[in-house]
C-alpha cells in the first residue's frame, strides 16, 4: 500500500471511529459505520449485517452507497462466493477478501453488479468482542491495491471497536427507546452524563490511538483520553481543569490554539493543523489536530471538542519518500531512459516520463496500449506482461513504440513487480531505453551482411582471415562452398595451403609468409585441389594492415576464376585460328586483288586498242559499248582497291601515335585543290588537336569523308567545316556539310561495304569509302555515326583518343 493510500484509510478509520462517540443505539451506531466509509473516497458502499448463528445467516442492518439500494442489487445470499466470504469470516473471526470481482466473477449477478458501480475487491470484516460476533461488515472497492495487509489490519482493530459500541448499546439502559429518548431529554436539562453514556464514551476513545480531548470556552482542559495523558506524562487529576500554559504548552504554542478555539467558537466551523510537540516518553513528535465546536440546543458553542493524531511516523515516510522521489526525479532527469510505473494486472499507466520519447503522462490511461504500442507487437506486448504477472517475474522485451513525432522507434522495456508482505503484486516500475538507432543500426547491418553475402554467391567470392598471434584461419561460409569443405570447422593454416596444387604450394607459403613479415599485399591466381578431386582455378588475394610498422591484421578474399580461365583459354585458341585465319585471309587479298587486276589491266589496254585502230569503222553503238565496259573494268579496279585497302587496316597500319589533325586536314586540303575548284567547294576547319592515331589512315578517314560531302552535295556549291570538342580523354571530331542528306531509317546502311543509297548513274563511288572509315576509327578504339535529314546536309562524327600531354 502507498504511504498516501495507507494515510488515507486511517483517516477514514479515525472519522469512523469518532462518528462512534456521539451514539446511542446499535442501528445508529451500525448506519453511521456505514455512511462514514461510503462517505470516503476510498469506498463504494458499505454494509453491515447481522450474524444469526442458530440460522447460519447474516442479514442485512444497515447500508450506504451507491444510488441503488444496495441490498436489493447484490445477491449476498445467493451469491457463492459471497457467501463463502461471509461464512470464512463469521468461521475464522479474520477479514476475508475478494479480490476480482469483473474479470473472476462468482456470480453473474456480481459481476454486472460491479461493473455498474465500479467497484473490483470486496472485504468482509468481521464484529467481534470479546468472543461474541456481532456481525459482519461489507467493504467493496474500486481500488487496484486495495485490502493489502496494512488495510486488512486496521479493518479488523476497527471491527472491534465497532463490535464494543454495538454491545453497549445493547445495554439494558439502552435497550428501551422511550426511556432513552426520555433520559437524553432529562439529560439536555441538567449537565451530568448519565453512567452508561460515559462509559460508552470512555471506552471507544481510550481504545483509539488519537490524542481525545475537550476545551471549555476559558481554554481550559474538561476531557482527555489515556492517549493525550500518556504524551503529556500526567494523571487525569493533574490535568483536568488546566489552561495549554498551565501543562505545559509553549507560550507561542498555546496561544496559537486559543486564536484557533476562538475561531471556532466564532464561526462554529471545525479548524485543522499540524504541530509538533515534545511527548514525555517519545520525544519530540507531529501531530495532525481538529477542533470542533460542540453546540447546545440553541446552536451555541458551549464546548470544544479535539482529536489528535500522531503522524511522525508518516511524515518521516513522506520526507523520505519525498527525497527518494527528489532521488528518483534527479535520476529520471539524468537518465536517457523512460521511466513509467503500471498497476498490478498491466490494465492501467499510471505514469510515465518519456525523455522526449515517447509522450509523458502524469495521469493514469487505461489505453497505453493503442496510445504506445505499435499495432504490430501489441499481441507479442500483451503476451509478455501476462506470462509476466503470471510467474510475478521481470517483463523484459524490445518491441515498436510510437514516438513523440509519430514515427516508428523500437524500445528495449524491463519492468519488475513490487510485492507487498503477502507476496501481492502491488505495481509494476519500469525503465525503457530507446534502442531506435541500434535498431537502425542493427538492420543496416543485415542488410549489409545479406548484400555481401549475395554478392559473394554472385561474385563467386569468398573472405578469410589469418589470426597474426595464432595463424588460425576463419572463413566466410562461401569459401567453404567455394573449396567443397564441410562448414564444421576452418582447416588449420598448413592444411589449407596444403589444398593447393603442389606445383602452387610454395609460392602461396611464400606470399603468406611474406605478407606476414614484412605487411606486402598481394594478388595471385592459383590452382587449388577440392575434396571431390577437380582441380579449379583461384584468385587469391591478401591485404595485412599494419601499425607502426606491425601487422597487426591479415584479411583477404578468394574468386574462383575457373570458367574465366577456361574461357581465356577458349578464347586464346580462338585468337590463334583467327591470327591464322587473318594471314590467310590477307595473303589471299593479295593473291587475288593482284590476279585480278592483271586481266582488268589487259581488259582496259584492249578495249583502248580497239578503240584507237577501229575509232572510224565504229558506230556510235560501238563507241558507248566500249565506253561502258572501260568504264566497268576502272570501277572493278577501283573496287579491289577499296577492298585491299578495307582488309589492310588492321594489319598494315602503322603505330598509334602523336598525330596533329591540323596538320593531317592541311595535306588533303591540298590534295583536294583541283576538285575544290572544279566544284567551287568551301571547305572550313577549326583549331583541330593532337589525337593518338596512325597519320595515314587519319588522313584516308578525311579524304573520304571530304570526298563524300563534295560527291553528295547536290546543285549548289559545296559547303563543308571540320570541327572539335573535348569530351574527356577523348576528341569529337564533326564533319559537317549542306548537301543532300540522308534518310534517318538508311542512316546505318551507309557504313556497310558497297551499301549505296544511290545508283551508279546517279553517283560515282563503290560503296566502300564509309566501310573504310568505320574500320579507321575502330582501330583507333572510337566511335563513328551520322545525323541528317534528307535535304538538310549531314553531319558525320567520330571519337579519337585525346593525348594525354599535347
Amino acid at each position: 500500500m502507498s504511504l498516501g493510500g495507507r494515510h488515507s484509510i486511517h483517516k477514514v478509520i479515525g472519522e469512523v471511529t469518532r462518528a462512534l462517540v456521539p451514539t446511542l443505539t446499535e442501528n445508529e451506531i451500525q448506519q453511521r459505520v456505514c455512511e462514514q466509509f461510503a462517505a470516503s473516497e476510498l469506498y463504494s458502499f458499505a454494509w453491515i449485517g447481522h450474524s444469526i448463528p442458530e440460522e447460519e445467516e447474516v442479514i442485512p442492518a444497515a447500508s450506504a452507497g451507491i444510488a441503488e439500494n444496495t441490498l436489493d442489487r447484490i445477491p449476498y445470499r445467493e451469491g457463492p462466493l459471497s457467501q463463502e466470504l461471509a461464512n470464512e469470516a463469521v468461521r475464522t473471526r479474520e477479514v476475508a477478501v475478494g479480490q476480482n470481482l469483473v474479470d473472476d466473477p462468482p456470480h453473474e449477478d456480481w459481476r454486472e453488479h460491479a461493473r455498474k458501480h465500479d467497484y473490483q475487491k470486496c472485504a468482509f470484516v468481521p464484529l467481534v468482542y470479546e468472543e461474541t460476533l456481532y456481525g459482519v461488515l461489507h467493504l467493496a472497492t474500486n481500488r487496484s491495491q486495495g485490502f493489502d495487509t496494512a488495510e486488512r489490519e486496521a479493518l479488523a482493530e476497527l471491527g472491534v471497536t465497532i463490535a464494543y459500541a454495538v454491545e453497549t448499546a445493547k445495554s439494558p439502559a439502552n435497550t428501551d427507546r422511550t426511556e432513552r429518548e426520555e433520559a437524553e431529554t432529562e439529560l439536555t436539562r441538567v449537565t451530568a452524563e448519565p453512567e452508561q453514556e460515559r462509559r460508552l464514551y470512555e471506552t471507544i476513545i481510550s481504545s483509539t490511538p488519537d490524542l481525545v480531548y475537550a476545551f471549555d470556552l476559558d481554554y481550559r482542559f474538561i476531557f482527555a483520553n489515556e492517549a493525550l495523558l500518556e504524551m503529556w506524562g500526567q494523571t487525569l487529576e493533574e490535568s483536568i481543569g488546566k489552561t495549554l500554559l498551565e501543562i505545559g504548552y509553549e507560550p507561542w504554542h498555546a496561544e496559537m490554539h486559543e486564536r484557533e478555539i476562538d475561531q471556532v467558537v466564532e464561526t462554529k466551523e471545525p479548524i485543522r493543523g499540524e504541530v509538533a510537540f515534545e511527548h514525555a516518553e517519545l520525544g519530540r513528535r507531529i501531530y495532525d489536530y481538529i477542533f470542533a465546536p460542540v453546540l447546545n440546543e440553541e446552536g451555541k458553542v458551549e464546548a470544544i471538542a479535539g482529536t489528535t493524531r500522531d503522524i511522525t511516523e508518516r511524515k518521516e515516510t513522506e520526507e523520505a519518500l519525498q527525497k527518494s522521489e527528489e532521488r528518483f526525479r534527479a535520476l529520471v532527469t539524468a537518465s536517457s531512459d523512460v521511466v513509467y510505473r503500471m498497476s498490478p494486472d498491466w490494465s492501467e499507466m499510471q505514469y510515465l516520463e518519456g525523455q522526449d520519447f515517447v509522450a509523458n503522462t502524469h495521469e493514469s490511461t487505461s489505453e497505453w496500449l493503442d496510445k504506445y504500442i505499435h499495432p504490430d507487437d501489441q499481441e507479442r506486448v500483451t503476451e509478455a506482461t501476462n506470462e509476466a504477472i503470471r510467474t510475478k517475474s521481470t517483463f523484459e522485451l524490445e518491441h515498436q513504440i510510437e514516438q513523440v513525432d509519430g514515427s516508428l522507434g523500437w524500445t528495449f522495456s524491463r519492468a519488475v513487480p513490487m510485492l507487498d508482505d503477502d507476496g501481492d503484486i502491488v505495481e509494476w516500475i519500469g525503465m525503457a531505453s530507446d534502442i531506435t538507432e541500434q535498431k537502425n543500426r542493427e538492420r543496416e547491418l543485415e542488410r549489409a551482411l545479406d548484400l555481401l553475402e549475395k554478392t559473394e554467391r554472385i561474385a563467386d567470392v569468398g573472405g578469410w582471415e589469418i589470426d597474426v598471434e595464432t595463424q588460425d584461419v576463419f572463413w566466410t561460409d562461401h569459401i567453404f562452398e567455394l573449396l567443397e569443405v564441410d562448414a564444421d570447422e576452418e582447416p588449420p593454416l598448413e592444411e589449407a595451403i596444403a589444398m593447393y596444387h603442389e606445383d602452387d604450394q610454395p609460392l602461396v607459403q611464400e606470399a603468406v609468409e611474406s605478407a606476414l613479415d614484412s605487411g606486402d599485399s598481394f594478388d595471385m591466381e592459383m590452382r587449388i585441389r577440392t575434396d571431390g578431386g577437380d582441380v579449379r582455378w583461384l584468385r587469391l588475394q591478401g591485404v595485412p594492415e599494419t601499425v607502426d610498422g606491425e601487422v597487426v591484421s591479415f584479411r583477404g578474399a578468394v574468386q574462383d576464376i575457373s570458367e574465366r580461365r577456361e574461357r581465356e583459354r577458349r578464347l586464346e585458341k580462338l585468337v590463334d585460328k583467327l591470327e591464322e585465319s587473318n594471314e590467310r585471309l590477307e595473303q589471299f587479298a593479295y593473291a587475288a586483288s593482284h590476279d585480278l587486276q592483271e586481266p582488268l589491266r589487259m581488259v582496259s589496254s584492249y578495249l583502248q586498242l580497239l578503240e584507237k585502230r577501229y575509232a572510224d569503222t565504229l558506230d556510235e553503238d560501238g563507241e558507248e559499248f566500249i565506253e561502258f565496259a572501260v568504264d566497268g573494268a576502272d570501277r572493278m579496279r577501283a573496287m579491289i582497291d577499296g577492298l585491299l585497302q578495307y582488309s589492310r587496316v588492321d594489319t598494315r597500319g602503322d603505330s598509334l601515335e602523336s598525330v596533329d589533325l591540323d596538320a593531317v586536314f592541311a595535306d588533303v586540303h591540298q590534295d583536294f585543290h583541283v576538285k575544290i575548284e572544279e566544284h567551287d567547294a568551301e571547305i572550313t576547319a577549326e583549331g583541330l588537336p593532337r589525337v593518338v592515331g596512325d597519320a595515314g589512315q587519319l588522313r584516308q578517314l578525311f579524304q573520304n569523308l571530304l570526298d563524300n560531302a563534295i560527291e553528295y552535295s547536290g546543285d549548289d556549291p559545296p559547303r563543308v567545316h571540320v570541327s572539335a570538342e573535348r569530351r574527356g580523354d577523348e576528341w569529337l571530331i564533326a564533319v559537317s556539310d549542306e548537301g543532300i542528306g540522308i534518310d534517318p531509317e538508311q542512316v546505318d546502311r551507309v557504313f556497310e561495304v558497297f551499301q549505296s543509297l544511290h545508283s551508279h548513274g546517279e553517283y560515282d563511288g563503290t560503296g566502300i569509302g564509309l566501310a573504310l572509315c568505320e574500320r579507321i576509327v575502330e582501330r583507333h578504339g572510337g566511335d563513328i555515326w551520322v545525323e541528317s535529314e534528307p535535304g538538310e546536309g549531314a553531319t558525320f562524327s567520330f571519337t579519337l583518343q585525346a593525348v594525354s600531354n599535347p
